[in-house]
């Protein structure tokens, strides 16, 4: 039998919720009772909205070994769990993603991977950046790309999930109309701020993706 790459369950309600703080820790518990692993977790005050135009949100990001139970686990016990506690008008928005293989992308050796960047310690705490769009101007984008990719690397950083072919995100809540969803790890909120607002970050890479693609970003810390 091929191995299965696992996958992400990202999940996301905007605005504020009452109780959202025990909302989002009893669905960490879920999670881990059905066999995932939390990577990071929190309430809207707790995520950090970095793009213009990002709304705030409150954030689940776990991992499973084997996608098809991510998908048993969340629409059989998380997903109702959060209905009964949110007003029925409310969406929360629930995509299953596929995880970069531990080997890395060997066809794409210039995006750091786990195969390529050694894994943090986990204290300090870790961070994640959460990135979601579309882009309409691929060649900029590539330029933009040249730049922040070493960037990474030379902070230690490096993605968990790089999404951008048809198929590798799936809405089992709410919607997904976007092209590119990623997750990266950093090894503490402090560096993955210093590449965010870093003058060679924006003065020299934002300007070669404005006008080139639409994108938010959420940082969290790891839970």
């Amino acid at each position: 039998m091929a191995a299965v790459d696992p996958g992400f369950l990202f999940m996301e309600l905007a605005g504020e919720h009452a109780n959202q703080v025990g909302l989002w820790r009893d669905v960490a518990a879920m999670v881990r009772a059905a066999g995932g692993t939390v990577f990071a977790s929190g309430p809207p005050g707790g995520v950090a909205c970095l793009e213009p135009a990002t709304v705030a949100a409150g954030m689940l990001i776990a991992k499973w070994r084997d996608p098809e139970a991510l998908t048993r686990a969340a629409l059989g016990t998380i997903l109702p769990k959060i209905r009964a506690a949110v007003p029925s008008s409310t969406v929360p928005l629930m995509l299953r993603v596929n995880a970069l293989p531990e080997i890395g992308l060997p066809g794409m050796m210039d995006i750091p991977t786990v195969a390529s960047v050694p894994v943090p310690p986990s204290l300090p705490r870790n961070a994640f950046f959460v990135v979601r769009g579309s882009a309409w101007d691929q060649a900029r984008l590539d330029q933009y790309r040249d730049v922040i990719l070493p960037m990474h690397k030379e902070r230690g950083a490096y993605y968990e999930a790089f999404a951008i072919q048809p198929g590798e995100v799936t809405a089992l809540s709410g919607t997904w109309a976007e092209q590119i969803f990623a997750i990266s790890r950093w090894p503490s909120r402090a560096m993955a701020e210093d590449f965010w607002y870093c003058d060679r970050y924006q003065k020299q890479a934002v300007p070669l993706r404005l006008g080139a693609g639409r994108f938010t970003v959420h940082m969290l810390d790891a839970a």
